[in-house]
C-alpha cells in the first residue's frame, strides 16, 4: 500500500483545512465535526465527530459528547430500555436497526456473542447490505447534523492507514492527558503546532509526556487535533476503566468483523497503540463517528 498521497489529493486536503479554519471556532464545524482532516486510505480522508457517541434510551436519542474528553464512565453500568441518562458504551452493531441479529438496541447487554451477527452471519461487516447497523448510518445525531446517513464508523483498514501508513504517521499521534482525562492524540494532515504549547509523538513515556489544560487544548483542537479518551469497557453491567494493571485505557470500535467471537477494534493504552486488536462484540465499547470528506 502506498505511503504518499498523491499531489492531487494532498492539495485537496490542504484547501479542505484552511476552508475549514476560516469557518469555524473552537475547532468545529456546523455539523458537528472536527475541522482536521485526515487521511484514512490512498483515495479517502475524513473528519472526526467533536467527541464520542452518546445515546439516551427512555427517548431514543444520539448525541455527540460536547467536549472531545468527554465520558460517561459508570453511567453505562445504568443502562436499561428505560434509562433517562446516556450511555457511551455499545455492543459492536447495536446501532437500534433490526440487522437480523437477535441483539441489535443499542442497550443490550447480551453475553453471547452469536447474538450480535448481522443476518446470522460471523462474518459480516457493518456496510454494505448490512451498513444500517453502523451507529452513523441509520441514526440522525440531534448535534451532528439531524440527519442519518451522514456519519460511518472506520474500518481496521482504515484505523491501520490512519496510524501506521499515512504520510508522517508516526509523527501524528501521541498519548496524552487533556484536563487530566487520559487518552490517544491524532494529528491531522497538514499539522501546525500552535504557538505556545508542545507535543511529543509516540508512546515512550505514556500518559506522562503531553498534558493539556484547557486554554492549551482549545489550541490543539483549533489546529484540528483529534483527542480519544480511555472510555474503557462494559460488560453487562459492570464498567471497566483499566485493562489489567494499566493506567486508562481506550477501546474503539471499528466496522469490520474477524471471525466469531471477535471483531477488529482500536486500543491504546500507557504502553501501546494497536489498530489492529480485537474484541468480543457483547463488549460495550466507545464509538467515535468520522464522515467523509468529498
Amino acid at each position: 500500500m502506498k505511503k504518499l498521497l498523491s499531489l492531487a489529493l494532498a492539495a485537496s486536503l490542504l484547501l479542505l483545512t484552511t476552508a475549514c479554519k476560516e469557518d469555524t471556532s473552537a475547532g468545529l464545524n456546523d455539523d458537528g465535526s472536527l475541522c482536521g482532516t485526515f487521511a484514512v486510505s490512498d483515495s479517502t480522508s475524513v473528519a472526526f465527530a467533536r467527541g464520542n457517541l452518546q445515546y439516551q434510551p427512555s427517548s431514543a436519542t444520539w448525541r455527540f459528547a460536547e467536549t472531545q474528553r468527554e465520558t460517561l464512565g459508570r453511567d453505562n453500568e445504568n443502562i436499561s430500555e428505560s434509562y433517562t441518562g446516556w450511555i457511551d458504551l455499545f455492543a459492536w452493531g447495536t446501532s437500534g436497526w433490526n440487522s437480523g441479529a437477535q441483539a441489535y438496541m443499542p442497550y443490550s447487554v447480551a453475553t453471547r456473542d452469536t447474538l450480535y451477527w448481522p443476518g446470522g452471519d460471523s462474518s459480516a461487516n457493518l456496510s454494505g447490505v448490512y451498513a444500517l447497523a453502523d451507529w452513523g448510518q441509520f441514526n440522525a445525531i440531534e448535534n451532528g447534523g439531524n440527519t442519518a446517513g451522514q456519519w460511518r464508523t472506520l474500518t481496521k483498514d482504515e484505523w491501520t492507514y490512519l496510524l501506521d501508513l499515512r504520510h508522517g504517521a508516526a509523527q501524528k499521534f501521541g498519548l496524552a492527558k487533556v484536563d487530566n482525562v487520559e487518552g490517544l492524540i491524532l494529528l491531522p494532515e497538514n499539522w501546525t503546532l500552535p504557538e505556545g504549547v508542545e507535543f511529543t509523538p509516540g508512546l515512550e513515556k505514556g500518559y506522562k509526556t503531553n498534558r493539556y489544560n484547557a486554554s492549551k487544548w482549545s489550541k490543539m483542537q483549533d489546529a484540528g487535533a483529534v483527542f480519544l479518551p480511555a472510555a474503557g469497557y462494559r460488560e453487562e453491567y459492570s464498567v471497566f476503566t483499566k485493562f489489567r494493571d494499566e493506567l486508562g485505557c481506550g477501546f474503539y470500535w471499528s466496522s469490520t468483523a474477524l471471525s466469531n467471537p471477535n471483531c477488529n477494534i482500536l486500543f491504546f493504552g500507557d504502553e501501546a497503540v494497536n489498530p489492529k486488536n480485537f474484541s468480543k462484540r457483547h463488549f460495550g465499547l466507545a464509538v467515535r463517528l468520522v464522515k467523509d470528506i468529498r
